[in-house]
This record gives structure tokens, sequence and C-alpha cells, in this order.
């Protein structure tokens, strides 16, 4: 018995559940990329948009302001159930992603910008929001394979960051249903593994639990 299956014994089964669910409705082929924000805030509630809708990897790269810090009060400490991996450049992140076949959209109002609506995602997609002031970077409009509007129906023309990614991945999840037949799609070993770190994360007051595991 490994110690993921003791340490789930001391879960209700209702949380038990609800973790078994959270994995099943997991992916990795779904991915967020958050560049340059200015406020570290932003990162956290982009954050727990993520998790809530099921996206296991979140890419962050760091800003020249202050650098991504958590917040529990903001995150509800969704970045614990997260894999946040962390560029020093958006070039390397976006690169790196391109080289895992990953689908580029930027969210970017201009011209060229499609409605979220007509955007697909039957391939592995990464969604691109940019620094609360700039936008997306030039850099990273260059490397994306699309860029994207959320339509506006009233007179203002952008919304907040973490308001933007979760409309985004709404649509995005709606559509990958339809077009992949389901949302979450992790391997059985990654749906394993992912289960038992979730069952040891959930466990709390460790000291009691070490003591009642500690042999003899």
């Amino acid at each position: 018995m490994t110690r993921a299956v003791e340490e789930a014994e001391f879960l209700l089964p209702e949380r038990k559940a609800r973790i078994d669910r959270a994995v099943a409705n997991r992916t990795r082929t779904l991915t967020v990329v958050i560049e340059a924000l200015c406020d570290p805030q932003n990162v956290n509630a982009v954050l727990r948009t993520c998790e809530a809708f099921g996206v296991q990897e979140v890419h962050v790269v760091e800003g020249l302001m202050k650098v991504y810090d958590r917040n529990k009060k903001i995150s509800q400490n969704a970045d614990k159930w997260l894999d946040v991996r962390r560029w020093a450049t958006t070039r390397e992140c976006l690169d790196h992603l391109a080289d895992q076949g990953f689908t580029l959209y930027a969210t970017h109002l201009d011209d060229g910008a499609v409605p979220l609506a007509q955007l697909s995602f039957a391939g592995k997609v990464a969604l691109v929001f940019g620094n609360e002031h700039r936008g997306v970077s030039e850099e990273a409009l260059a490397r994306c394979h699309a860029r994207y509007v959320i339509p506006m129906l009233g007179l203002v023309q952008s919304l907040n960051v973490s308001v933007a990614a979760a409309v985004s991945l709404a649509r995005a999840v709606e559509r990958r249903a339809v077009e992949r037949g389901r949302h979450g799609d992790l391997s059985e070993g990654e749906a394993t593994a992912l289960r038992e770190r979730f069952y040891v994360q959930a466990v709390k007051q460790r000291s009691r639990i070490a003591r009642a595991l500690r042999p003899g």
C-alpha cells in the first residue's frame, strides 16, 4: 500500500469523490500563458480560474514589475493543485509550447483578430494573456497562430485579465467537449499520479497522520 493510499483513508468519502471527479476532468492539452502581468494578484486570480476549469499546467512569464507571489486569499489555494511553470522570457515559453505541438491563441484587439467563438480547440491549445496595460507583447503576437477578441456589447473595450481568462476557458471547455468528445484527457498513468498527489495534499493535520503511520 502506497503512502498516498494510506493517507487517502483519512479523507471523507465526499472529499475523495470530489478529488476523483476533478482529476477525471483535468487536462494538459489546454493551457494558459500569463505574460508579464504588472499586478501579481491578477496572476493569482487567473490561477484560480484555471483550476476551476480543469487546466492543470499554467505558464507564467515574469515581468519587470514585482514577480508573481502566491496570495491564498485571492487564489483560494488554487496553485496548490496546479503545475505552475515560470519563465524568464516570452520566447522561451512560447517556443517550448510550439515545440510540444500547441497552437497559440493570443487575446488582442486589432483588425486581424477573430471572435473567440470562431477558434477551434480540437488540438492542443495555449491561450496567451498579456500585460494589463500593454496587452500581449509583439514578440508573443509574432509567435501566435491566431489573435482573438471577446465580443463586447457595451461601451468598454476590454475585460480584467482574470475575467477574460474565465470567458475564454469556458468557451474552450465547451468546444473541446464538442470537438474532442470530452475535456478531461489525462492518460491512466497521469491520472493515477495526480490523484495520489491530490490525496496527499488534501489531508490535513499531517503531524497527526505521521504519528498514526509510524511503526510501533
